[in-house]
């Protein structure tokens, strides 16, 4: 999957998770706070998304996440290969 696909995938899952937020409101730089989401609500997120994107957040690495970019760069550099598929 390329950035691109990664970051869609990941604002439209977002959408999905936060009520009321239009997917067309979020981008790379969105903070987590202005979304609406406090620390509990980024947790969970993070848990959701390591099953709906098959990967796993170190937990240290997550605590410094506060943009939406973050997810994604993240995603990116640990997403499962193609070829273990």
């Amino acid at each position: 999957m390329d950035t691109a696909e990664i970051e869609a995938k990941v604002i439209q899952f977002i959408a999905t998770k936060v009520e009321n937020l239009d997917a067309s409101t979020i981008n790379r730089s969105s903070k987590f706070e202005e979304l609406g989401l406090d620390s509990m609500d980024t947790i969970q997120l993070l848990f959701d998304a390591e099953d709906a994107f098959g990967i796993n957040f170190d937990s240290e690495e997550a605590k410094g996440f506060s943009t939406v970019g973050d997810i994604v760069s993240y995603i990116e550099t640990h997403q499962p290969s193609a070829a273990s598929q």
